[in-house]
């Protein structure tokens, strides 16, 4: 590899462009991942990062023998004594551990529900859990218990701490009293030595142990608990910069990943490049959104409008790909109901006829027939009665809408209207209506029936129609698809509902269309 290769600038494949893009088409998404992962950051990170730390709350206690046993020296009951001294053995920690204290501490703890002790937490089971460490020389022992919740574990050392030290004074207390009662009553049962004798009697060394008894009594408790518990954790917790800043960049992953679902399964078509991407046809012409929801006939009702000029332009660009000379049957086809089908059929049979062409408009939808309540008319016979048994003549049930212009209804189907169009009576029916002019077919919805595919057979063409923002792009892809199987032939995309040209520049300056007010409008195919 030379050297002017190697420093050549890793540039973004197609792969990631297109990632990159249709995150970007769903920033709405992103921005709502970015405020949920600041929530996560500030509220739940936290709790959760801690909970998997445990901490160490220790608290020290003084433990003497037992001043039944060890009247007038005090030494550890727990260890060993001081390296090198006299001082004898004391017993194992494990003189420390009971249970019924450790069963009072967590019945007082649930009772007063200031701290959430786990259910499963016995008093056996917290035995275990306690650690006790003598220091070596000394009296003190230090109690210790882990737990992910720090004030638990604290207050369980130090209501453990003082429950077990109150429980054992009271009891050596009550072993010193039964002692010294037990050697007075040795005491005065022994004979006294004679006046001046200096020999030592049994019961002076008795007396001398009652003696040393009482001053024991008199250093107080043998038990002490040493100031309040001191908690430590085994790792320093998070800071909130870093929670955060974790909490953001899983929002931004959460946002992104949905943004990129849902591109992959409900997209919406809402630019002339998003058509021709989702259909993989041409794309011919847009039609303005402020003309469709003002007049459902721009043509008619407003022919001055925007929206009518954009009909117009429709009709131009078909001319063009040989309307009303190669092509003279047209079917117009969507994916779903409510993309502006209708609507294209019937504007753009009027434009035609205002130029003075011949043109047959067909209601051909015979499951949901909309055109004739656009153009105002009754439900009448039409196509479905001329492709039944006993048909009808198509020119006969023709309705005369102007000059140029002849409309025939959707009908009233007796049977299935699948069965009906499956007929070679359609292709018989279409045929007779070619001598007449320029043919256009509103087809029913392509995605929901195989209807529209069976329309599409007996044209010429197929022009194919996508409401921007409405219709999804996936649903489009497989409509076109279906269509391609089947050889049909198709012009291309016509865009309906796209925003007028002042909203496009807003956006292109930064502004947001949405902001501005819209009127409602019907939602007509």
């Amino acid at each position: 590899m030379t050297e002017a290769s190697a420093d050549q600038p890793v540039r973004l494949g197609p792969a990631a462009a297109n990632i990159l893009r249709s995150i970007w088409h769903q920033k709405e998404l992103l921005v709502l991942g970015l405020v949920l992962g600041l929530g996560l950051g500030w509220l739940a990170l936290p709790k959760v990062l801690s909970g998997g730390s445990t901490y160490d709350a220790t608290i020290r206690m003084a433990v003497d023998q037992s001043p039944a046993t060890l009247v007038a020296q005090r030494r550890p009951a727990i260890g060993t004594g001081a390296a090198g001294s006299d001082a004898p053995v004391g017993a194992s920690p494990d003189v420390l551990k009971d249970v019924v204290v450790a069963e009072n501490v967590l019945t007082q703890l649930r009772r007063s529900k200031e701290l959430e002790v786990p259910d499963e937490l016995t008093g056996p089971l917290l035995i275990d859990r306690l650690t006790f460490t003598p220091l070596e020389g000394t009296s003190y022992v230090d109690l210790t218990m882990s737990d992910g919740d720090p004030r638990l574990a604290g207050a369980i050392v130090q209501r453990y701490a003082v429950q077990f030290a109150n429980l054992r004074n009271r009891t050596e207390a009550e072993k010193l009293q039964k002692l010294i009662s037990k050697l007075e009553a040795l005491a005065a049962s022994l004979p006294s030595a004679p006046p001046g004798a200096d020999v030592t009697t049994p019961a002076a060394d008795v007396r001398a142990q009652i003696r040393a008894a009482r001053v024991y009594e008199a250093y107080g408790d043998p038990t002490s608990v040493l100031g309040e518990p001191i908690v430590t954790t085994n790792g320093p917790p998070l800071s909130r910069k870093v929670t955060l800043a974790l909490g953001l960049l899983l929002g931004l992953a959460i946002g992104a990943g949905a943004g990129l679902l849902v591109e992959t399964a409900f997209r919406k078509v809402v630019t002339a490049t998003d058509a021709e991407e989702a259909s993989g046809l041409p794309f011919i012409a847009e039609v303005r959104k402020a003309g469709i929801r003002r007049a459902p006939l721009p043509v008619i009702e407003r022919p001055f409008s925007p929206a009518a000029e954009d009909y117009r332009r429709v009709g131009t660009a078909l001319e063009r790909q040989g309307l009303g000379s190669d092509i003279r049957v047209l079917a117009i086809a969507s994916a779903e109901p409510g993309d502006g089908r209708t609507m294209l059929a019937a504007n753009l049979a009027h434009s035609l006829a205002r130029q003075g062409r011949e043109v047959v408009l067909v209601s051909s939808d015979l499951r949901r027939p909309e055109l004739e309540t656009l153009l105002g008319l009754g439900q009448g016979p039409g196509l479905a009665d001329a492709l039944q048994d006993d048909p009808i003549p198509a020119v006969a049930m023709l309705v005369s809408i102007n000059d140029h212009l002849l409309v025939l209804p959707a009908g009233r189907p007796s049977k299935h209207p699948g069965e009906l169009l499956a007929s070679k009576r359609l292709l018989e029916t279409i045929q007779t209506l070619r001598q007449m002019g320029i043919i256009i077919l509103d087809t029913p919805p392509a995605r929901h029936s195989a209807d529209a595919i069976t329309l599409s057979g007996v044209a010429d063409a197929t022009l194919f129609v996508a409401k921007s923002g409405v219709t999804r792009m996936r649903s489009v892809r497989e409509a076109t698809d279906g269509l391609r199987r089947d050889r049909i032939r198709q012009l291309g995309v016509i865009l309906v509902g796209t925003r007028s040209p002042w909203l496009r520049s807003l956006s292109t300056r930064g502004g947001d269309f949405r902001d501005q007010p819209e009127e409602p409008y019907e939602e007509l195919e």
